[in-house]
């Protein structure tokens, strides 16, 4: 009984001691795991703002006044409206 005492309080130690160092290599882990998962979000949301101010670029190319009234005398046949085609409403 005495033996097992002797060994029991270093035993204790030890076990505590690797449970610390497991439990600091596992959230260093983590910690990088989190930097690699915030670097390629980052990426992605410059990749997208970029595609968002290339669509904003093209949809302004497609609404413009210009092209809208050449698209619509070209393609639709449409001109300018006559004073006796405009409906006024109540």
């Amino acid at each position: 009984m005495e033996r097992f005492q002797l060994w029991r309080r270093p035993t204790i130690v030890v076990a505590v001691g690797l449970g610390l160092a497991l439990a600091q290599v596992w959230t260093r882990l983590q910690v990088v795991a989190v930097g690699s998962q915030i670097a390629s979000t980052r990426q992605l949301i410059y990749s997208l703002e970029g595609e968002q101010q290339a669509l904003e670029l093209q949809w302004s190319t497609l609404i413009a006044p210009g092209r809208l009234t050449s698209q619509a005398e070209g393609r639709l046949g449409m001109g300018a409206s006559q004073p006796e085609q405009i409906v006024r409403m109540p």
